[in-house]
């Protein structure tokens, strides 16, 4: 069952990526995968609380750097435990980001990013 858990949750981030992020789509896919009360960590920012703050973050972010996101093209590694995942996302412009996330009912509740 535990496997099944993580393999569901893996599938998820791979859609919250190559769908919710690649196509800026926050209000649909990118909030369905985290919970309303997120912590968010994202390298070099100040942490977010909840959903609507992690989406105005991102928002702000994507603007910064020229309004279209940079595109997450694979998830090479990808593993996870219990409630945690961990995945290596490579973006269109050759860099890598990591990705840790614990889950709760089917969403991330706490998320820490590296690019």
């Amino acid at each position: 069952m535990a496997d099944d858990t993580v393999t569901h949750n893996l599938e998820n981030m791979d859609e919250l990526d190559f769908t919710g992020w690649n196509r800026a789509d926050w209000e649909g896919v990118f909030g369905r995968h985290h919970t309303d009360d997120v912590l968010v960590e994202v390298h070099g920012q100040p942490p977010t609380h909840g959903i609507r703050e992690h989406i105005q973050a991102m928002r702000a972010f994507v603007e910064s750097t020229g309004g279209t996101p940079v595109q997450v093209k694979s998830h090479p590694i990808r593993f996870g435990s219990g409630e945690w995942t961990c995945v290596v996302g490579e973006l269109e412009d050759g860099s890598r980001m990591v990705t840790v996330a614990r889950w709760r009912d089917g969403a991330i509740a706490e998320e820490y990013v590296w690019i």
